[in-house]
Order: structure tokens, then C-alpha cells, then sequence
């Protein structure tokens, strides 16, 4: 494999005990997980060392995944907003710490719900701490049409923060499409020519972009959303994020995302006379903790997320839009990042499989005498401990309790344990999205209040017929109830 510049990577051959051990992994963590294909890749600083592609592209033609068949990488375009932001502040065009509303005045007519407008910053916004609500007002997940530039701002007034700002993780699709406004200012040019010019040209990342071209549409996989009750995944409906463009809309390859690790690993540009993309200093800043998690298990960076495994912290970012899920991550005491991109949504296996790629490497690379990495078992989060005294559900909460499938899979129960009313996912192991979280009364009928997690400070409102409970909306995704219900009131 060579790199950008036509230097030779330093590979990992397919038939060496590292390569063997990684298309091991890779093939023992998707068997039966349901995945029409994926297309894994294994970075260090000078490029990608080592591709696998399993299963199709497209059902119907059997096409086998490349390094260089494309896929929506959704929420991995934060970390391309981050870099945004930072470039122009290093421009003198803002400043981290400025509240978003001096570059976004319409940011004035955001309600305050629990958290004040005035300390909704830059920097907070870039490490979701900002305590936005999540997605834009009246945005459906089940029913995917995301708002223009436009209708973005028109449904600010509509829009609230809605926890204190350096509360808990909160994450914020909304945070990033208003960065995406803010670039587009701060640049005087539009935020996809923006990154195209600023980042993506640079770092020789050719196929990735913001459109379907005639090139990028053939070269795209197939997306698909999980069967109803069968093997064989649905065709996913297929929709631009337009005005959210910022927080999802890329569109990119292994090959391209492995020049993306290799800058973030190596710290310059590609070949000489590239432009460079950022000041080393300004990438280390990006990759400093800002804020960790009370049992140190993780943290955020700007735009980044960290995660500890063992004694190691990995920098890592996931994506999940119709049809496709995807990872990054890298190490970069260890010099080694990892890409996984399926052509199905929601998925959990791209998060895990990519920080398991980079332990077996990192551990090879050490001559470690361990095989790998062990498996780790959590508790279910919202299940009692051993002795506590079971409680009833109170008789104005007992009717909600259920189990709740939203579009495209995503299943989770509402349970009361131990004395609290938790949204729990039905399958801990598998994709996680608003649960696990805690949840309380807001002491209107048929509304509950989110306390943590994704959708903290977001209002949980059910609807149903006369007795029925038939779903409840959050954060712009619909859970259906897959047993309807009775409450009484």
C-alpha cells in the first residue's frame, strides 16, 4: 500500500500472525451480527497498513467492499467541523470561547429551559457541553428530511438550552449545524467549499465530499436498515442533510478516512508543498481532554471523544445516518488508528471493532505475551443490584412501562427499578442511543423528563389512543410501542 505522496506504508501483511489475528477479529465479530458488509482498514502515521472487506456493497449485485467504496460517515463530519472552527480561529476570524450568538444573532431567539444562552460557547458547543437540546425542532428520524439553512435558523425560536452549560456529556447534532453556519460566516464562503478548499484538497482526501457526484455515486454502497423480523436488511431511504451538513453529511472511503487518521497521527500535511492543515500546536489542542468523565472511564476532546480501554486512551468518533454506521479511532502514543464503515443502520459493531483493531495491533507492535485484548462485561446500567427490595411501580407510571422500537431498529425498554423509572436498551451490547438514561414525572400527564444521557433536560411525550399507549417521541425519533399499553391516569 503506499500513501498519499507514493512512499510505500509500512503494511501489515494479510498472511502475517498480526494480519491473521485482525481478519479473525473483524470476521468473528460480525458473524450473525446482520451485516450486508463492511470495509475495515488499520492506519499508522505514513498511511494505511492493512484493509479487509467482508460481504457486499449491494445485495442484489454481491459486489464485495474496497478501500475505496464509499459510505455515508454521518456523525464523523464533527470532527472535520472541529478542525472548521479551529483553523479560523487560528485566522483570527473568532475565538473558542466566544458565545455563539456573536456570530449567530439569531441564536438570540433560542428559549432558556434550564440553562442560559450567554454561555453557549464555541468550545461548548465543540464538546457538547453546551446543553443545547439535541436536533433541530420538528426534525423526524423516522421520516428523514432534514431542514435547509433556512428552516435551520427559522426553528431556533422554537429551540431551547435546555440543562446548564459544563453539565454532562449532552450530545447536540444541533450544536454542530449551527458551527456549520458559524464557518460559513467566519469563512465568507459556504462550509462544504469551505472544508473542501481548507482540508480535504490538502490531505489528498480525493473522493470525499458533500455531494453525490457522478464518481462518488458509483462508488457508494448500498445502504440498508435492519429486516422486519426476517435476515434480509431493508433498503434505506437515502436523504442530504442540507442545513445539518456540519454534523453528518460527508461522504467518504477507507482510503480517504486513512489519510484523515494518518494527519491526525502524524500531526502534518501530505507531500511536499501541501498547504498545511493545521499548526501542530492547534492539533494538539483539538486533541487535549477538556472534560472527563467522573470514573475517568472517558472524556471529550474538541470534537473528538476519548475512550479508556485498559491503561490505554483512544481518541475515537462514531457515525450512524439511514443506512450506514461507521467508526474512527487512533492512538497516538501508539502511532495506529482504525476505520470501519457497514452499509447498515444502527449497528454497535463498527464502535467496538474499531478500538479492538487497534489493542491487537498495539499489542503486537509491543511483542506483547497476551493475545489481545480481553473481553470487558459491564453491568446493565439500569438493572438493580443484588438484595434491593423490590418496589411497585407507582399505578400513574405503570402503563408507560414497555418495550418501544423507533425506525430503523432501535429498540429500548421503559422500566421502573429499583425505585426509578429508566429507559433501558433492550440489547445492551448492541446500538445505543437515548438509553440507558434515568427519567422522572414533569408532572403533566403523558410527558416525562429525560435526567441524563443524550436526550438530558428533553421532554419524553407519549402519545396513544384513549388508553392505549401507542409511542413516545424524543429527540426526533419515534419509538413505537411494540405491546400497546393501558395507563391510567
Amino acid at each position: 500500500m503506499t500513501t498519499a505522496e507514493g512512499r510505500s506504508a509500512r503494511p501489515i501483511e494479510p498472511d502475517s500472525p498480526l494480519g491473521v489475528e485482525l481478519s479473525r477479529r473483524v470476521r468473528a465479530t460480525v458473524a450473525g451480527a446482520g451485516l450486508p458488509g463492511l470495509a475495515v482498514g488499520v492506519v499508522r502515521a505514513d498511511g494505511l497498513a492493512w484493509f479487509l472487506g467482508t460481504g457486499v456493497t449491494d445485495l442484489e449485485t454481491g459486489t464485495p467492499p474496497t478501500d475505496r467504496t464509499l459510505s455515508r460517515v454521518a456523525s464523523i463530519t464533527k470532527t472535520f467541523t472541529t478542525t472548521a472552527i479551529v483553523q479560523l480561529r487560528d485566522h483570527g476570524r473568532l475565538a473558542l470561547d466566544d458565545p455563539l450568538e456573536r456570530h449567530l444573532p439569531e441564536f438570540a431567539a433560542v428559549r432558556e429551559r434550564g440553562g442560559r444562552r450567554a454561555d453557549v460557547t464555541i468550545r461548548r458547543l465543540l464538546t457538547h457541553r453546551s446543553g443545547l437540546q439535541t436536533e433541530p425542532d420538528g426534525l423526524d428520524w423516522s421520516r428523514p428530511r432534514f431542514p435547509t439553512p433556512a428552516e435551520l435558523l427559522a426553528a431556533l425560536p422554537r429551540s431551547a438550552v435546555v440543562i446548564p452549560a459544563d453539565g454532562p456529556f449532552k450530545y447536540s447534532n444541533l450544536a454542530f449545524a449551527l458551527l456549520g453556519e458559524v464557518v460559513t460566516r467566519a469563512a465568507a464562503r459556504p462550509y462544504a467549499l469551505y472544508v473542501r478548499e481548507a482540508i480535504l484538497e490538502p490531505l489528498g482526501m480525493v473522493e470525499a465530499g458533500f455531494d453525490l457526484s457522478e464518481t462518488r455515486r458509483a462508488l457508494l454502497a448500498t445502504g440498508h436498515s435492519p429486516g422486519f423480523h426476517a435476515d434480509r436488511p431493508r433498503i434505506a431511504p437515502h436523504a442530504p442533510m442540507d442545513g445539518m451538513a456540519a454534523a453528518g453529511q460527508l461522504y467518504a472511503r477507507v482510503r480517504d478516512l486513512a489519510r484523515w487518521l494518518a494527519f491526525q497521527l502524524r500531526g502534518d500535511s501530505p507531500g511536499a508543498g501541501a498547504r498545511p492543515v493545521l499548526d501542530p500546536r492547534s492539533l494538539a489542542e483539538i486533541h487535549r481532554p477538556v472534560y472527563l468523565e467522573p470514573d475517568w472511564s472517558g472524556g471529550q476532546a474538541l470534537g473528538w471523544r476519548l475512550t479508556r480501554v485498559g491503561e490505554r486512551v483512544h481518541h475515537n468518533h462514531g457515525g450512524g445516518i439511514h443506512g450506514f454506521a461507521s467508526n474512527v479511532a487512533f492512538n497516538r502514543p501508539g502511532g495506529v488508528g482504525a476505520i470501519v464503515l457497514a452499509n447498515l443502520w444502527p449497528s454497535a459493531v463498527p464502535a467496538r471493532l474499531a478500538l479492538e483493531l487497534i489493542d491487537a495491533t498495539l499489542d503486537a507492535d509491543a511483542a506483547s505475551a497476551a493475545s489481545g485484548l480481553a473481553g470487558q462485561t459491564s453491568d446493565d446500567p439500569g438493572r438493580p443490584a443484588a438484595g434491593c427490595t423490590p418496589a411497585p411501580a407507582p399505578a400513574s407510571l405503570a402503563g408507560y412501562l414497555g418495550r418501544y422500537r423507533a425506525e430503523p431498529g432501535i429498540e429500548v425498554l421503559l422500566e421502573f427499578r429499583a425505585g426509578q423509572l429508566l429507559l433501558i436498551p433492550a440489547d445492551p451490547a448492541g446500538y445505543l442511543l437515548h438509553a440507558p438514561a434515568r427519567l422522572e414525572p414533569t408532572g403533566a400527564q403523558d410527558t416525562l423528563r429525560v435526567v441524563d444521557g443524550r436526550g438530558a433536560g428533553e421532554v419524553l411525550a407519549f402519545d396513544r389512543d384513549g388508553a392505549a399507549i401507542r409511542a413516545f417521541d424524543l429527540g426526533g425519533f419515534l419509538y413505537q410501542a411494540l405491546r400497546p399499553s393501558s395507563v391510567t391516569a
